[in-house]
């Protein structure tokens, strides 16, 4: 590991200075970052041939003006893409890696943000996340329905014309077709965080969050440690308990809450059996994992190409509106809890345990075989 990071990470195991009950990020780490930034951009100097170096300048203009025109986005999609084409035009992952690594460190180092001085560790109790979640909720939902709304008009303004043309030659019909899929998974998301995140289950999705970018170069870093040729691409973070099933499952409990069928410390009860399962739903630390891309999409492919056990004719992974079509058969608490309680020891016991073991069975089989690439399509049984 480069001198710099070692330092960053020396840095950080310090004790941390606390003023107003908010935690302080101190000038050694700011200092470092710049230092590292310094060094990183004088190898690639020296060791890249100068288009790709002229790229490199040009990318990180960009994915600096989007970052900061919308945080969740651009830089650590950005860093991934550069990374990527500077280790296949160079033939070496770990200068792919140095690239990923300047690029991804314009909003300073990895989970701190120094332009803020950066503060994270003060959490909400349970009764204040209570009470602001509806409207993180309610925000991610309206998100998603401007979205749909500017597709619709284009639509309506454009009769008989088809999707893919409009995709071509209208720019905003673009914009919001990749603003509705970005926008969809996050509405899950926080129809998933029902308990207040706290130490040890900092919230760490979406990508932009400080966690986020820890936990992912952490893994980075582990894995170069293991295997110094291991080719580096995109990392995803993978909800170990699918988003998706976990959101159906609590707004049905909350239209059971607006019938007056259930309380809402009954839908806490149900994400605390979860937790106490060791299967926490929702965006903390403790449910996310790391993988790199191609792996994670193949787990998706297989997981969807398997049957559930509850939901006989489903996917495993089965859909969230699929999901929500079957609970709302529903009627009582006693039925959601039952269906709940038989899914956390069967379908997602199984999807939640074989992602945390999804990863190292294909680097080993990798290490088995070279021509294993983990991309083949899997196939419904």
């Amino acid at each position: 590991m480069p001198q710099f990071l070692q330092n960053l990470q020396r840095y950080a195991n310090n004790p941390l200075e606390f003023v107003n009950g908010v935690v302080r990020v101190g000038n050694m780490i700011g200092n470092e970052i710049e230092y590292g930034r310094k060094q990183v951009r004088g190898f690639i100097e020296d060791n890249v041939p100068k288009p790709v170096v002229n790229t490199l300048d040009n990318l990180t203009d960009t994915i600096g003006t989007g970052y900061e025109s919308s945080p969740v986005g651009a830089l650590d999609e950005g860093a991934a893409i550069a990374s990527e084409g500077v280790a296949n035009i160079t033939g070496s992952p770990g200068l792919g890696l140095a690239a990923g690594f300047m690029l991804g460190m314009v909003d300073g180092s990895p989970g701190i943000n120094v332009r803020s001085g950066g503060a994270r560790l003060k959490f909400k109790t349970q009764g204040q996340w209570d009470v602001t979640q509806p409207k993180r909720i309610d925000d991610a939902r309206d998100a998603v329905d401007s979205s749909r709304e500017i597709i619709r008009n284009i639509q309506e303004a454009n009769p008989g014309v088809q999707a893919s043309v409009l995709k071509k030659t209208i720019t905003e019909y673009k914009a919001a077709e990749k603003a509705l899929a970005d926008r969809m998974p996050k509405v899950s998301s926080e129809e998933s965080n029902i308990l207040a995140p706290g130490p040890g289950r900092e919230q760490a999705y979406p990508r932009s969050k400080p966690r986020a970018k820890e936990m992912k170069v952490d893994f980075i870093a582990e894995s170069l440690q293991q295997n110094v040729d291991q080719i580096i691409e995109q990392v995803d973070l993978h909800h170990k308990f699918p988003k998706g099933i976990s959101a159906a499952f609590f707004n049905q409990a909350r239209d059971l809450i607006q019938k007056g069928k259930m309380s809402f410390e009954e839908l806490k009860d149900m994400a605390v059996r979860a937790q106490k399962k060791g299967m926490e739903p929702g965006d903390v630390e403790t449910d996310l994992l790391p993988m790199f891309k191609t792996p994670h999409d193949s787990f998706h492919a297989e997981m969807r190409a398997q049957g559930s056990n509850q939901f006989p004719g489903e996917n495993l992974e089965i859909s969230k509106t699929k999901l929500t079509q079957r609970l709302r058969k529903i009627k009582t608490k006693k039925e959601l809890n039952a269906l709940w309680d038989e899914m956390l020891s069967d379908d997602v016991k199984y999807l939640y345990e074989t992602a945390e073991v999804w990863q190292p069975l294909d680097k080993a089989i990798k290490e088995v075989s070279p021509k294993f690439t983990g991309k083949a399509k899997s196939k419904a049984k």
